[in-house]
């Protein structure tokens, strides 16, 4: 995965808030790898609910993880919060590739990448996204090298 780019400030980003909690921290005292990618999930369902909701996407499909992965920056510790921000990094033809930023107290502890195909209900194959999609998620495109 490249590093991602995007200044924290874009308006391109969408931000969604955590909460570390107790049960997140493991036998090494700070937060399991695992939790990095429930904050992503959190972001990335944010991200389709609010800007692909309201037939944007076209009707009977819907998006899939078909790739994720994650570069650990910071080690997490409770108590806390981060803020997770998602932004589209890439479009294809039947993809979106998104990306996040986990901050905690102001510094980068993670930074994924997801690729998300966009699915027919009935066949189970991937479907073109469309022109609204397109046209929607071109408003959150920040391309990274």
């Amino acid at each position: 995965m490249s590093e991602p780019h995007a200044p924290d400030g874009d308006a391109r980003m969408l931000w969604t808030d955590d909460v570390l909690r107790y049960r997140d921290t493991d036998a090494n005292g700070h937060v399991n790898n695992a939790v990095f990618a429930a904050f992503c999930e959190s972001g990335r369902v944010q991200f389709f609910r609010t800007q692909f909701g309201g037939g944007v996407q076209p009707p009977g499909t819907f998006f899939v993880v078909a790739r994720f992965a994650i570069d650990y920056r910071a080690e997490l510790h409770y108590p806390g919060r981060v803020r997770t921000a998602t932004w589209i990094a890439r479009l294809g033809r039947t993809s979106i590739t998104l990306r996040n930023r986990i901050l905690f107290e102001d510094r980068i502890a993670g930074e994924a990448e997801a690729v998300c195909v966009l699915l027919a209900q009935d066949t189970r194959r991937p479907v073109d996204l469309g022109a609204a999609a397109r046209e929607a998620a071109g408003r959150f495109l920040i391309e990274t090298p």
